[in-house]
């Protein structure tokens, strides 16, 4: 081999060695956008499989979802909205010094149209806590989000 094909491997070596070795804060956030993919893609199973077995979602104006049946209700109604579209981001992504617990912060946006095909919009913030698997995947524990827009005025 001739040095500059040497020089390259090793370039390669050394990128691809950065690559796989993330740190456990941009592991979460990879989750969280993986998470956010299949809730956009209305994936149903991906998006109730992102959730630990006990997790509970806490939506704005509706009760507490807790454990995969009642995740899969909630998101089944959110993916019954004509024309859903949602997307969030991570703008914020720690982990404990323990690796077990860490949590994502972002802001989402979501439009659809009502029951009478009225077009809405909603934006906001969330908190996601994630817990850290047996399999070192991350899993939702616990999700909040809640609106910025005000409510209605009578």
């Amino acid at each position: 081999m001739q040095p500059k094909q040497i020089l390259a491997a090793a370039a390669s070596l050394l990128l691809a060695a950065c690559a796989y070795a993330q740190s456990p804060a941009q592991s979460l956030r990879n989750a969280d956008a993986q998470w956010e993919k299949a809730f956009a893609a209305r994936d149903l199973d991906k998006s109730v499989a992102a959730c630990a077995d006990d997790a509970s979602v806490l939506p704005s104006n509706a009760p507490i979802a807790t454990g995969h049946d009642a995740i899969r209700q909630l998101f089944s109604g959110f993916f019954a909205m004509p024309s859903l579209q949602m997307e969030w981001q991570a703008t914020k992504a720690e982990v404990a010094k323990s690796g077990e617990l860490g949590y994502t912060t972002g802001a989402y946006k979501m439009t659809f149209k009502d029951a009478a095909g009225k077009p809405g919009e909603d934006h906001g913030k969330y908190v996601t806590i994630w817990k850290k698997q047996k399999d070192g995947t991350w899993k939702v524990a616990y999700d909040i989000f809640n609106s910025d827009v005000p409510p209605p005025t009578s």
